[in-house]
């Protein structure tokens, strides 16, 4: 991808919360990438929304400790085509259920 395109989709592509994906809904993963925050490594999820534009999700490090480099590179290359399925919200603990389906 040349420099131009590379700023261009920079500046296209949001961030959301988990939360602000509809419930049950299954959302094409586009890309997908592991990264450093200042609260330890998490995962950057690529995904497409319902107005099929292209939105980043952060997953929380539950997440990056069960996926692996060797999944992250399936789905990079589209050997695999996963759908990140928002599944509402724990009572008890207040954290975000995301769910993978292929």
């Amino acid at each position: 991808m040349d420099l131009e395109n590379s700023f261009e989709e920079a500046t296209t592509t949001a961030s959301v919360n988990i939360s602000s994906l509809i419930l049950n809904r299954p959302h094409p993963t586009v890309h997908a990438k592991r990264i450093n925050t200042k609260y330890g490594p998490s995962l950057l999820l690529s995904i497409r929304d319902v107005e099929e534009k292209i939105v980043d999700i952060f997953l929380p490090k539950r997440y990056a400790n069960v996926l692996k480099d060797e999944d992250l590179e399936n789905i990079n290359s589209r050997s695999v085509h996963l759908n990140s399925v928002y599944k509402g919200l724990c009572e008890y603990s207040r954290s975000y259920f995301l769910a993978i389906d292929s």
